[in-house]
């Protein structure tokens, strides 16, 4: 997983002293992020103890890109995009119902969501590098995803009291337990993080991550690791009783699948096929000798109804409510500041004309921002973002291992892309995960692209690096030695 490819172009590679910097940035980033959502659920850090957790982990973004210098040798091709989303954004504070304390707050907030897209490019991402960034995330959600299990069987000691979580869930806490096959009530799982059913987010990347590992050429450890914690991440996805996860997992794991036929790797692909079937009905059996009718009931209604309809029961009338009754209203936006975790800090409570609104899914939120141009934008950045990792998965101008590692990427971009229309996922930790890894992989296929060509994208003109822009998203490659070593070993 983290094997350093060999680069015969030293010219054209990261050097020791730039890999050495950029991982220090990326872990001590992932590091910061893990424990800021671990210690959430630590009862100690109630109150303001926990607003700041909460700052710590979004401030370390801006302080990424703030501190690290230089200018980005290789900008995303979403890199304008993402630009124009936060300029536009920024608009909504003139909007006259804005909320202005908690909207300046919010702006901040998206800052440093979509901050990791800008600061990686100055960093220079090894193969080694970006490997060991999937293999640190896959290793914290599977530590979640290993923690939901223990809290599924024994709650007393590893899930947080009663009164700890009424007093962030509100009344809407008790609704949130399920019962288990001997009739005692607990938490759906938390995982690593303080709400309950938090496990299932943990549960659905070590699954898909999983999936990545048990069919790439891992050791056997590690691969046994990783079927392990598929069974852990799927009994998490039952338990937690979240349909539309479930079904946005499935989604990724189809998208993983494809990506493994369109490279050519037709035995992946059928071992997938095969092992797939057999990883779901151990996990359900799993789930079913631990849990109750209802919840064998909530996932038959998977298979009982097509998907289309058990979505639009679930979440899809959230989507449905904004585009019929939200739009017309606020065409252009409804003001920053008036929803979520910033006005709940920040906001001004008295005001009649910026008062809350409620937030269900990703498209909510950003029609309330900026209206329709902001919804189309945003998901242009998003479309953009996910389509160039699909270009370099299937690309005949980088390495292997890259190719594998942007097929992994790609398949969780479909899952977290799908998920803003069940969640609003870029209002939090997610959407900064995801401007990371597809930030990192189009840095480290730029690399991998320069060394085909003996240019280096960090000294080149810009017509070079245009120019290797091109080489990396077509799909033909020159016949080098160098590339005809690289198809050998595909």
């Amino acid at each position: 997983m983290s094997t350093l490819i060999e680069h015969r172009d030293s010219a054209a590679t990261p050097t020791r002293a730039r890999t050495e910097r950029a991982e220090f940035h990326l872990y001590l980033f992932l590091l910061v992020q893990f424990a800021c959502q671990s210690a959430l659920m630590a009862e100690r850090f109630a109150g303001n103890g926990r607003t700041a957790l909460r700052v710590t982990a979004f401030a370390s973004s801006l302080l990424m890109l703030i501190l690290i210098p230089g200018r980005s040798a290789h900008a995303h091709p979403a890199r304008l995009s993402a630009l124009a989303t936060l300029a536009l954004m920024s608009l909504g504070l003139l909007h006259p119902t804005a909320n202005h304390l908690s909207g300046i707050a919010h702006w901040v907030l998206n800052i440093a969501i979509w901050a990791p897209l800008f600061w990686i490019g100055r960093v220079s991402i090894s193969s080694r590098t970006l490997g060991n960034t999937l293999l640190l995330l896959w290793l914290f959600n599977l530590a979640g995803s290993l923690v939901g299990v223990l809290q599924v069987y024994y709650p007393e000691r590893f899930a947080p009291s009663a009164e700890f979580v009424r007093s962030i869930s509100g009344t809407s806490a008790d609704g949130l337990l399920i019962e288990r096959a001997d009739g005692k009530q607990v938490w759906r799982p938390f995982g690593l993080s303080d709400t309950p059913g938090g496990a299932a987010i943990s549960g659905s990347f070590t699954v898909l991550m999983g999936a990545f590992l048990v069919l790439s050429k891992s050791g056997t450890a590690l691969r046994m690791l990783a079927a392990a914690g598929i069974f852990a991440g799927g009994f998490c996805l039952y338990v937690c009783e979240l349909r539309s996860l479930m079904v946005v997992t499935v989604v990724g794991v189809i998208v993983l699948i494809v990506l493994q036929l369109l490279q050519g790797r037709v035995t992946r692909t059928l071992a997938a096929l095969l092992m797939l079937p057999i990883f779901v009905f151990v996990a359900f059996a799993w789930t079913r000798s631990v849990g109750t009718e209802r919840i064998e009931n909530r996932m038959r209604t998977l298979a009982e109804d097509s998907m289309a309809t058990v979505y639009y029961k679930n979440r899809g009338h959230f989507v449905t409510y904004t585009i019929t009754d939200e739009l017309p209203k606020y065409p252009l936006g409804a003001g920053l500041g008036r929803y979520g975790m910033m006005y709940r800090y920040f906001g001004d409570k008295r005001s009649s004309n910026s008062s809350a609104m409620y937030v269900e899914v990703q498209i909510t939120a950003w029609l309330y921002d900026g209206g329709l141009p902001l919804v189309l934008l945003a998901y242009f950045a998003l479309v953009m973002a996910g389509y160039t990792t699909f270009r370099i998965a299937v690309s005949k101008r980088v390495s292997p291992l890259i190719a594998d590692y942007a097929s992994v990427i790609t398949a969780l971009n479909a899952g977290w892309i799908a998920a803003t229309f069940s969640s609003a996922l870029f209002e939090g930790p997610t959407g900064m995960v995801f401007w990371l890894l597809n930030g990192a992989v189009y840095s480290a296929a730029s690399w991998d692209a320069a060394r085909l060509t003996r240019q280096s994208p960090s000294h080149g003109s810009a017509e070079v690096k245009r120019g290797i822009r091109r080489q990396l998203l077509s799909e033909t490659r020159p016949q080098t030695a160098l590339s005809r070593t690289d198809k050998s070993s595909r």
